[in-house]
């Protein structure tokens, strides 16, 4: 079966543009740029190998107010961070990860 293509009633609106992200987590990033500068100042090494952690791996997730909870970061580096995520099973039993 052959079909027609779909054509619009209505034509787009043009010139309005979309927010990647909204208001709210705007400023909870905004903040976080903030909090994240300020735990990387007191742990400067990575909290598995002892290099210099460059990164915050956050160990229950970052969705919405956790993004900023102190409680649940770990200073770590580009390779440790890259090996949490690449075995999560030994992450989640030495606690660099913790269940939602």
């Amino acid at each position: 079966m052959k079909r027609s293509p779909l054509k619009r009633k209505t034509p787009l609106k043009r010139g309005g543009r979309l927010r990647p992200v909204s208001k709210k987590r705007a400023k909870q990033i905004k903040e976080y740029a903030k909090v994240r500068q300020e735990y990387l100042s007191l742990n400067p090494s990575c909290e598995i190998c002892g290099k210099s952690g460059t990164q915050i791996h956050h160990k229950k997730g970052r969705f919405q107010e956790r993004l900023n909870d102190k409680n649940f970061f770990m200073s770590v580096c580009s390779c440790c961070h890259q090996w949490i995520h690449n075995n999560p099973q030994v992450a989640y039993a030495k606690d660099y990860m913790v269940k939602r």
